[in-house]
């Protein structure tokens, strides 16, 4: 399966507002994560609008530049649906890294979390409003600044 110039590898996850997929870019040769934003969420009576709202978001996350904000390589449309390739990161999520140590001290956990807000306050600075946050979908890696 390909979602415009991207081979899609697996699925990395879903919620909400769509499926996250790796995938390999062969223009740019790299791992990437694609979301692929479910129909439903743009296909109604507002829908130009919504995927119009939604690319702009996706052009206003490129320009952001923040160690624990994915870059975003790509956007664009693939039958319909708004697709955003983005910078793929190696590791756990947050609310995984979070469980795998209940001996770790409090105190990393809050600087984890204080971390991923530098980012968001980063995001809005941008105008750029995160519709989707939640411990599960952020890659603790991003967080902790841990990629590899």
């Amino acid at each position: 399966m390909a979602i415009g110039r991207f081979t899609v590898i697996n699925v990395l996850g879903s919620g909400g507002m769509g499926v996250v997929y790796a995938a390999y870019d062969p223009e740019l040769d790299r791992k990437v994560a694609v979301k692929l934003v479910r129909a439903s969420v743009v296909s109604s009576k507002r829908a130009k609008r919504a995927r119009e709202r939604l690319l702009r978001e996706a052009q206003a996350m490129a320009r952001l530049s923040h160690p624990n904000v994915v870059t975003v390589h790509d956007v664009g449309e693939h039958d319909g649906q708004v697709f955003i390739a983005m910078e793929f990161v190696r590791g756990t999520t947050m609310l995984e890294w979070c469980r795998s140590d209940h001996n770790r001290p409090w105190r990393a956990t809050l600087d984890a979390y204080m971390q991923a807000g530098r980012g968001l306050a980063a995001a809005h600075r941008q105008g750029i409003i995160h519709r989707d946050f939640k411990p599960e979908s952020y890659p603790a890696a991003q967080a902790l600044d841990l990629a590899a």
